[in-house]
C-alpha cells in the first residue's frame, strides 16, 4: 500500500499549500519510477570507503594495510582515532593515537562501519535550510542510539555479531536521507511539514533498503533496513538482525521517556526472546544514554 500525502495542520495560502503538494507528489512520482526501475540514481560511495570495503573482504588484509588505507584520508583518520578513543570502545588511560592501534582497538568490522557512516555523511549533504539540516542532523543522532543499542543487544542477548547490529543501526535510516536529498533537488524551498513527514515515514525503509542493496552491502543488512518498521517487536528465537534492529530503534525513539520513567520498563511491549528483567534493561536504556552522548562527537554529530 502507498503511503497516503498528508498536508500540514498550519493555515497556509493556497499558492503555498499548492507548490507543498505539487512538490511532495512530484517527489513521490520519482521514488516510485526509481524503485521499480532499480535506479536510485545514487552517488557512489566514496574511493577510501570502496577500498576499505574490498580490502576487509580479504580474510588476510593486516592492520597495517587497513591504517595505511584510512591514512589516505585525513578525514577519515581523524574519525577512527576520536571513536577508538571514545568511551564505548575504549577503557584505557592514554589515549590511542596511531591507526594501527585505533584498528585494533576497535577491530576490522567497526572500522568498516565508521568508514561507511562518513561516506554516507559526504554522500548525502547540501541541504540549504536550517529546518533541513536540523532534521538530517536528528536522523544521524537517532541512529547512532539505535547503533549504540543495537550493538548492545546483539552483544549480550544474542549470537549474532554486534559489529553488524551497530552498522543495521547507524544505516537504518539511510533512506530518509537519500529522499531529502531528492526532495531538495525538485523543490528548493522545501518546508519541513506533515507532507514531508508523511513521505519520510512511509518510504525510508524501501528506500534503505534499496540504497543498502545499490552499494553492495550484506543481504541481511538490507533486509533489516527494509522490514525493521513492519516486524513485529517480539523476537522470535533465535533472533535476527532484523529483530534486534527493531527493537533498538524502538527504545532509542522512547529512551528520553525510558530514562525519565522508573516504570517504562513494565509499560514496554513485549520484545519476545530480546525480553530483559527490568535491572538489564535499566543499564542498557541509561548506558545507551551516556555512550551516543560521547559518540555523537566522535561522530562529528
Amino acid at each position: 500500500m502507498k503511503p497516503n500525502l498528508e498536508t500540514s495542520d498550519t493555515v497556509v495560502l493556497d499558492s503555498d499549500y499548492h507548490e507543498a503538494r505539487s512538490v511532495m507528489e512530484a517527489l513521490v512520482a520519482k521514488l516510485e519510477t526509481a524503485l521499480d526501475r532499480r535506479n536510485l540514481e545514487l552517488p557512489s560511495l566514496p574511493e577510501v570507503a570502496l577500498k576499505i570495503r574490498r580490502a576487509l573482504s580479504n580474510d588476510d588484509v593486516s592492520t597495517k594495510e587497513i591504517a595505511r588505507l584510512l591514512g589516505t584520508d585525513p578525514a577519515l583518520a581523524a574519525r577512527t582515532l576520536r571513536v577508538a578513543n571514545s568511551a564505548m570502545f575504549y577503557r584505557g588511560n592514554a589515549p590511542i593515537t596511531s591507526l594501527s592501534a585505533a584498528v585494533s582497538q576497535l577491530g576490522q568490522k567497526m572500522v568498516r562501519n565508521v568508514a561507511l557512516s562518513l561516506a554516507a555523511q559526504q554522500v548525502f549533504v547540501g541541504y540549504g535550510s536550517r529546518p533541513l539540516r536540523d532534521l538530517v542532523s536528528g536522523v544521524w543522532s537517532h541512529s547512532i542510539h539505535a547503533a549504540v543499542i543495537a550493538h548492545a543487544l546483539a552483544r549480550v542477548r544474542t549470537a549474532l555479531n554486534p559489529d553488524e547490529a551497530f552498522l543495521a543501526g547507524l544505516l537504518h535510516e539511510v533512506g530518509k536521507l537519500y529522499i531529502l536529498m531528492r526532495a531538495k533537488d525538485i523543490g528548493p524551498a522545501l518546508q519541513v511539514d506533515a507532507a514531508l513527514t508523511s513521505v519520510l515515514g512511509g518510504w525510508h525503509a524501501r528506500v534503505g533498503r534499496a540504497v543498502i542493496e545499490t552499494w553492495e552491502l550484506p543481504a541481511e543488512l538490507a533486509v533489516a533496513v527494509g522490514e525493521h518498521e513492519s516486524v513485529s517487536l517480539e523476537a522470535r528465537d533465535p533472533p535476527t538482525l532484523t529483530a534486534v534492529l527493531a527493537v533498538a530503534n524502538y527504545l532509542a525513539e522512547h529512551s528520553e521517556a525510558a530514562c525519565a520513567d522508573p516504570e517504562f520498563h513494565s509499560k514496554a511491549p513485549s520484545f519476545g526472546t530480546l525480553d530483559m528483567d527490568k535491572r538489564a534493561f535499566d543499564w542498557l536504556v541509561r548506558s545507551a544514554d551516556v555512550d551516543v552522548r560521547l559518540l555523537a562527537i566522535a561522530f562529528g554529530v
